[in-house]
């Protein structure tokens, strides 16, 4: 009879790394045309195993070489397209997810170029004296191949290509929960209304 000796290795259980990599594998090589896109729904199979949105996008911007964009307006088609003929990305998913949940419209977002852990993100939200702004409870964070983009300001999380539009290569759900940085609201932004 053989005894079990509790050093004795049973199977590896997979890295984090690992589970990520095979969860991206699973939707990136598809069939499917088009956009692949992967739910709330099915992301928890990540977050079930410890591993959150930002932790997988951030993954995918170190090992898979691309660029994030964060937006609260669901994109029907393969492209992401820009009438300013520039395209902004990044390469932090703090910033891809917490753009998928706050809109720019009407007020200002006030967030660093440059945060780690001793200089850390903070969102400042300056609104009309309304107070007025537009969150989602659930946005998407938009995966687009980095060829072409331009690190602006130089070692920041901005990326930027002029041109009208770049192909999609796939779209992640979000939601507010998936933005874990301090957000502060502030009524100090001027009315045109005069």
């Amino acid at each position: 009879m053989e005894i079990y000796k509790p050093n004795q290795s049973i199977g590896k259980l997979p890295t984090q790394e690992e589970v990520m990599e095979d969860f991206y594998k699973k939707f990136s090589e598809t069939a499917e045309q088009g956009v692949k896109r992967i739910s709330l729904k099915q992301l928890r199979e990540l977050k079930e195993k410890g591993i959150t949105t930002e932790n997988f996008l951030d993954y995918l911007c170190q090992k898979q070489g691309v660029l994030l964009h964060g937006s609260i307006n669901e994109i029907s088609d393969d492209r992401l397209k820009s009438g300013r003929r520039m395209i902004f990305a990044s390469n932090k998913s703090a910033i891809a997810i917490m753009r998928s949940l706050y809109s720019n419209i009407n007020v200002n977002l006030e967030y660093p170029y440059f945060f780690d852990k001793d200089n850390p993100l903070v969102l400042k939200v300056h609104t009309p004296p309304d107070g007025k702004f537009i969150s989602k409870e659930n946005g998407y964070v938009y995966i687009v191949n980095s060829e072409g983009f331009q690190n602006e300001p130089k070692g920041s999380w901005q990326f930027l290509k002029r041109v009208d539009e770049v192909e999609l290569c796939m779209a992640v759900e979000t939601e507010k929960a998936d933005f874990k940085y301090p957000v502060e609201f502030y009524d100090d932004l001027d009315s045109d209304e005069e």
